[in-house]
């Protein structure tokens, strides 16, 4: 059981009691989100929350995730197709 923050579990240590891999994982974790589970993930792994403010840090973990993504793929649109030709002319 891992309700609360403090037990939260590594997710590759949560796949091998499930005896799926890491990627079944996310997809079923990101399955139980869209219905409507609340199921945080901190640098510690993955928990229940108990309160709002375990909620909370679960809420913020995957906001600062959301905008890494979204800032790489910002980056990945305005790149210049050439740009690894660029960064060696350089040199």
């Amino acid at each position: 059981e891992h309700r609360g923050i403090d037990r939260a579990v590594k997710g590759k240590i949560l796949a091998q009691a499930l005896d799926i891999d890491f990627r079944t994982l996310q997809s079923r974790i990101e399955y139980l989100h869209k219905q409507g589970c609340a199921i945080g993930s901190i640098d510690n792994g993955y928990f229940i929350p108990t309160n709002e403010d375990e909620r909370r840090a679960g809420i913020i973990k995957k906001q600062r995730t959301g905008i890494a993504i979204n800032n790489a793929v910002n980056g990945y649109t305005l790149a210049e197709l050439d740009w690894i030709d660029q960064l060696f002319k350089e040199e």
